[in-house]
Formats: structure tokens, sequence, C-alpha cells
């Protein structure tokens, strides 16, 4: 096993967790916002295209951790 690709494998497998952490941040500050009297629509559509953006994102960061899964097996990340 190449040591730069477990590296990189390990990278995009923590950039996984990260976006979902943050997505799920994003869904409870949505519903937060959406109960407040103040809020605009503006807002509010600001943090859904943050949330698609970010999903969209993670999506291919997915499919990536895939291509590592296939290339490198599951044993060479410890921290999933």
């Amino acid at each position: 096993m190449s040591f730069v690709l477990e590296t990189h494998q390990q990278n995009v497998a923590n950039a996984v967790h990260q976006y979902h952490a943050e997505i799920s941040e994003i869904e409870g500050h949505l519903r937060l916002r959406a109960m407040a009297n103040d809020v605009s629509d503006r807002e509010l559509e600001l943090l859904r295209r943050l949330k698609n953006e970010k999903a969209e994102i993670l999506y291919r960061y997915e499919n990536l951790r895939e291509a590592f899964r296939v290339l490198l097996g599951d044993h060479s990340v410890a921290a999933e």
C-alpha cells in the first residue's frame, strides 16, 4: 500500500465525517430560524443553498471514499 494513498484516503474519510456534521448543523439552524419571528426568506434560502452545496460536495467525497476502498480496501482506514 502506498503511504501517500493511505494518507489521502484518511483525509477523504475525515472530510466525509466533517461534511456530515456540517450538514446536520445547518439543518438544525434551518429548523430554528424557520420558527423565528424575525427570519427573512432570503436568510432561509441562503441556508438551504449552503446545505445543498455542502451535500453536493459530500456526495463527491463519498464517491472518492468508495474509490479508495476499492483500491486499498477497508483495513487502511482505522478512524472510520
